[in-house]
């Protein structure tokens, strides 16, 4: 049985921690397309996402100590640093509670436009790559650890990457901008997703527990999020290849924009509302234990 506590603070702290590395490395890559007025709007957007998971980071420190130590009476200040120093999982979330920190404080300190959001996004993937260290990532040993590990970190990164893509296509040339900038790297992220997949796949569910997919409680799960990562990619390949050069046209035509900024207004959105599904089921996941 997931203890939901715990399940809302990993939601917490892991969604809005993709924003954090995604939004200002989207600025990187698409900036030169972006107005002017953007790189405040990037401020506000990381600061908000900064605070947040911080906010959930320091929640799920609190709960994963409160389920160690049941007792009421051993809930103590001691008990929340023995959690944070004296365990894999809680180094691992004390440093990215510290990485988060020093995102909040990174405008401040970095007044040049170019500078802040190459500091933040390197903060922001040390943030998302620390999940892997809290996570089912860390359970194999030697060489098949190793690669576990870094199929994972890379699943992290190549999802925040997408995600972002999604947040920044409203309006009808913030649309064309976001779809521009996202198709130099659009192919290579969604390899990376598929490789990646398969490689966490193997280590935590593997050839011998294959019935398992479809008999215990994170099979499930993961059958669902194949499912829902199936949708998006037909969402994102009809907004890519449909909806988008429409839009496209009635731009360069002066035409009405409205049926086709609609149509792909509405296709973003379902796009935007599976990646939050998937966000839910991804923090439920790393509740429960795989089948390898």
């Amino acid at each position: 049985m997931a203890d939901w506590g715990i399940v809302a603070a990993r939601f917490l702290q892991f969604g809005p921690a993709l924003i954090l590395f995604g939004t200002p490395l989207f600025f990187l890559y698409g900036g030169a397309s972006q107005p002017p007025h953007t790189s405040h709007r990037l401020e506000r957007v990381v600061t908000a996402a900064a605070l947040l998971s911080f906010a959930g980071a320091v929640w799920w420190v609190l709960a994963e100590t409160a389920m160690i130590f049941s007792d009421p009476g051993q809930f103590t200040p001691d008990a929340i640093w023995t959690v944070l120093t004296g365990t894999g999982f809680g180094r691992a979330a004390f440093l990215r509670i510290i990485l988060i920190a020093m995102a909040i404080i990174v405008p401040f300190v970095t007044r040049s436009p170019r500078r802040t959001p190459a500091v933040q996004a390197a903060i922001g993937a040390a943030v998302v790559a620390s999940f892997a260290w809290t996570g089912h990532g860390v359970k194999d040993e030697g060489a098949a650890g190793l690669i576990h590990l870094v199929g994972d970190i890379v699943h992290l990164l190549a999802a925040a990457i997408w995600i972002e893509s999604i947040r920044q296509r409203t309006g009808a040339r913030a649309a064309l901008r976001g779809l521009e900038a996202f198709s130099s790297v659009g192919v290579a992220v969604v390899a990376l997703l598929l490789l990646s997949g398969v490689v966490n796949s193997w280590f935590l569910v593997g050839p011998a527990h294959i019935k398992q997919l479809v008999t215990s409680p994170y099979g499930l799960l993961l059958d669902a999020k194949l499912l829902l990562f199936a949708a998006m990619l037909a969402l994102a390949a009809a907004n890519r290849y449909r909806f988008t050069p429409r839009l496209g046209t009635a731009l360069a035509q002066a035409g009405s924009q409205e049926k086709p900024l609609i149509a792909l207004r509405r296709s973003v959105v379902w796009e935007a509302t599976l990646a939050l599904v998937v966000l839910v089921v991804v923090s439920l996941m790393g509740t429960l234990e795989p089948p390898a």
